[in-house]
């Protein structure tokens, strides 16, 4: 059964496009063991945003980026749960907490509407079909290029992008938030790898 798995995912990732490799070795955030590596770089400099996300800038919503990087040093295929990654909080004054990473259509919707869905009053005529929200859509254009394209890690190679969480404005906390990501499994082993858990910055003295 793992030998005909094995084949499915070498299957797979000989149809996933062949990119340079991104460089890692300037991130000063890591978290590395079993031959696998996680990086994050959180995005909070408003000059960086503006390159990186242009007229869709996620921090008007109060959510934080974090470019999230996966380097695989095994000789099998690595698979990441990205719906389970989240961020733990351990601030000051008691401030502890866990975010769950966004979706794409949660940050999208997040980011279109920063205020909330709009208060006006409901028509009584019937709905009209369209596209959906504008706002949304746009957003969602942006935003899908630059999140994790795969939960799978071929061997030997480092794949990243964007994860999003609702941290309400509150981005002093960034230095004492971590990326936690839980689940991590090699394809060839039925057991999980350790969790790996990367923190954004140094604690400061309350």
């Amino acid at each position: 059964m793992r030998n005909l798995l094995l084949a499915a995912t070498v299957s797979f990732l000989a149809l996933v496009p062949q990119t340079q490799q991104p460089d890692i070795s300037k991130i000063a955030a890591k978290d590395s063991h079993q031959n696998f590596v996680v990086a994050a770089d959180p995005c909070t400099d408003a000059a960086r945003i503006k390159e990186v996300f242009d007229k869709i800038d996620p921090s008007k919503a109060g959510l934080l980026s974090v470019d999230v990087y996966f380097q695989n040093n095994t000789e099998y295929p690595v698979h990441v749960d990205l719906t389970t990654i989240r961020l733990d909080v351990d601030g000051p004054h008691d401030q502890r907490f866990h975010l769950q990473s966004l979706s794409l259509k949660e940050a999208a919707t997040e980011i279109a509407h920063p205020n909330g869905p709009s208060g006006a009053r409901p028509s009584r005529l019937p709905p009209i079909i369209s596209g959906g929200d504008r706002k949304e859509n746009d957003a969602e254009k942006v935003l899908q290029p630059l999140m994790i394209q795969s939960d799978v890690i071929p061997p030997g190679k480092t794949i990243h992008g964007f994860v999003f969480f609702d941290m309400n404005h509150q981005f002093d906390l960034v230095p004492y938030s971590s990326v936690y990501v839980p689940d991590v499994q090699s394809i060839a082993s039925s057991d999980p790898m350790i969790y790996f858990e990367v923190p954004l910055g140094v604690h400061h003295p309350d």
